[in-house]
């Protein structure tokens, strides 16, 4: 029979877990729902029990056992934020399911444990403006669950003789030599990573997913005519602290050859997937999951349908890595390739039916993310970086150049926003707030006739090529 496991989190919030056997049978396949009251997890258990150890009908996993989720009759009270929060990502009938899995998964870590208690009208400025510095004041997930492992004399080292530019093997063991050197430096240590906390940019992305819909939708009146629950929002007249703004990481000129060359030399099959990637600004999900028949050099372009993605399994309740039936936006589009590019990819198609994707990994399936950050871009953004090249460059970073390239060559900012397949314009109007050394020549040689000017007028000395 079902059985009930209280848990504690770190921040003292308590659950209950309700597990049982499918069927009830000693060997089946266990299931398992978290309930954030006992009397919930109670009776959740009991109807697990009278549905024959199953899965209780309505109950889809993820669910989290029989929540309520509002008032339920004429005279509740309000509900409080995360009732309500339940109930309004559940129904968002736009977003898809992983969209609303991780809607909910963000509350559940970041806003229920800080105000999900207090009822929807007693959430006001003060309380959002106290959530976001409690935000950014919070560990990542990275330093607050992924502690970093004492290193190994030999590792110690090799990341010393890195530090130091001393020669020495990517894997296996270091030589007696770097050792006796490490050791003779008086043993140093790598310094501990500051621990980190979340970004500005992390904080608003969360406030505009899981909690400025919520206050807008309770302002709207219900599926079957009920009244709105509120008249205001807190979120008018808030605003989320400032963040920090980063350039975007861009290739320019002799930087592209040089990344490119360091990929090639790192794993010439990946470069033609990064030359594809900067010359069609194509999302890495765009292009991993481009099968042979979205290749048509006959029109000189690429068929944008579907995505690699990283999607809800409803069946699990997991993310895995799946085929997405449409791109980000859920538009396609077309983006034009040159013939030369078209003649490498149709080599590299020979031998791949229309229905495989055109870049596959070893086995001949999808290309493996991780797999391919990690034992190649990596290695090759060393190598480039051992080159002469200074940025901190990413898949998406090539989605910029390629975008920043149309800029440069005046297309027309109706037509980058089509290749690009931005939704709104003003992402792609964001690339006009940054100059490249292509704009600089557009705007000095625009302005040249007021240095010509004066140069009748003042004594200007000549140019030695210094500022």
């Amino acid at each position: 029979m079902a059985r009930i496991v209280e848990r504690t989190a770190k921040n003292g919030a308590k659950s209950w877990l309700v597990k049982w056997r499918i069927g009830g049978g000693r060997h089946g396949r266990e299931d398992f729902e978290t309930c954030y009251t006992k009397e919930i997890a109670q009776t959740f258990a009991a109807l697990v029990g009278h549905n024959g150890e199953n899965r209780p009908e309505g109950y889809p996993k993820g669910c989290h056992g029989l929540q309520q989720t509002g008032p339920t009759g004429p005279d509740a009270g309000m509900p409080t934020f995360e009732q309500y929060a339940r109930t309004n990502y559940a129904i968002r009938t736009a977003a898809s399911p992983t969209q609303r899995y991780d809607y909910l998964a963000e509350a559940e870590r970041h806003i229920f444990p800080f105000f999900g208690h207090l009822p929807l009208n007693e959430v006001t400025r003060r309380v959002l403006r106290e959530w976001a510095e409690w935000m950014l004041a919070k560990p990542s997930a990275r330093n607050e669950h992924q502690p970093g492992k004492p290193l190994s004399p030999e590792r110690a080292a090799r990341r010393w003789a890195h530090a130091n530019g001393i020669m020495v093997k990517k894997t296996g063991r270091v030589s007696p030599e770097v050792l006796q050197r490490w050791r003779a430096a008086g043993s140093p240590l790598q310094q501990e990573r500051a621990a980190g906390t979340l970004s500005p940019g992390t904080v608003a992305k969360i406030y505009r997913g899981s909690i400025k819909p919520v206050f807008r939708a309770a302002m709207r009146e219900g599926e079957d005519g009920e009244p709105p629950l509120l008249f205001s929002t807190p979120c008018d007249g808030f605003h989320l602290p400032a963040a920090p703004v980063a350039a975007r990481a861009v290739l320019f000129g002799p930087e592209v050859e040089i990344y490119l060359r360091a990929v090639y030399d790192t794993d010439p099959a990946t470069a033609l997937f990064i030359v594809t990637e900067m010359a069609t600004g194509l999302r890495w999900g765009e292009l991993a999951g481009l099968h042979v028949s979205g290749l048509d050099p006959t029109a000189g372009v690429i068929q944008v349908v579907q995505a690699y993605a990283l999607l809800l399994n409803e069946k699990t309740g997991r993310k895995e890595w799946q085929l997405k039936p449409y791109p980000k936006g859920k538009k396609r589009r077309q983006v034009p390739i040159s013939t030369q590019l078209a003649a490498l990819l149709i080599q590299h198609a020979q031998g791949k039916k229309p229905d495989e994707p055109l870049f596959q990994g070893i086995r001949g399936c999808y290309i493996d993310y991780g797999n391919q950050r990690n034992t190649i871009l990596q290695p090759a953004l060393t190598l480039a970086r051992q080159r002469g090249l200074s940025k901190h460059i990413t898949p998406h970073a090539l989605r910029h150049t390629m975008i920043t390239m149309l800029r440069d060559g005046s297309v027309a900012p109706g037509v980058m926003q089509l290749v690009a397949g931005h939704e709104s314009y003003q992402t792609t109007a964001g690339y006009a707030g940054s100059e490249t050394p292509a704009q600089r020549s557009l705007i000095l040689n625009s302005v040249q006739p007021v240095v010509d000017a004066a140069e009748a007028v003042f004594d200007i000395p000549p140019d030695n090529g210094h500022l």
